[in-house]
């Protein structure tokens, strides 16, 4: 049997690791999605490949020096495309509600 799964979500028509990636996944009627999960300074679990934000938001740093308020301020889509501006790092809770 055969199962398909979805790597960071569709990360190659949306932007990796967000609730975006993640829905489009699950429209496709994937069977597993693989994910990534840091900590952030503030104990909270968030979605994100790279241990810093710099290539997939538009700050800069360590996921682990930047609390969670820091981290959903910050833009994860639009280095994807104008369509995904305002796309956030999920957290792990949001992910799994």
């Amino acid at each position: 049997m055969t199962k398909l799964q979805a790597h960071r979500g569709v990360s190659s028509d949306y932007p990796e690791n967000t609730m975006a990636a993640f829905r489009a996944a699950a429209e496709l009627g994937v069977d597993q999605i693989e994910t990534d999960v840091r900590i952030t300074l503030d104990g909270e679990l968030v979605l994100i490949h790279d241990a810093t934000v710099d290539r997939t938001t538009n700050g800069t740093g360590k996921v682990c020096e930047k609390t969670l308020a820091e981290l959903q301020a910050l833009d994860a889509g639009s280095y994807m495309g104008e369509q995904f501006r305002g796309e956030k790092i999920p957290t792990f809770t949001e992910f799994m509600e």
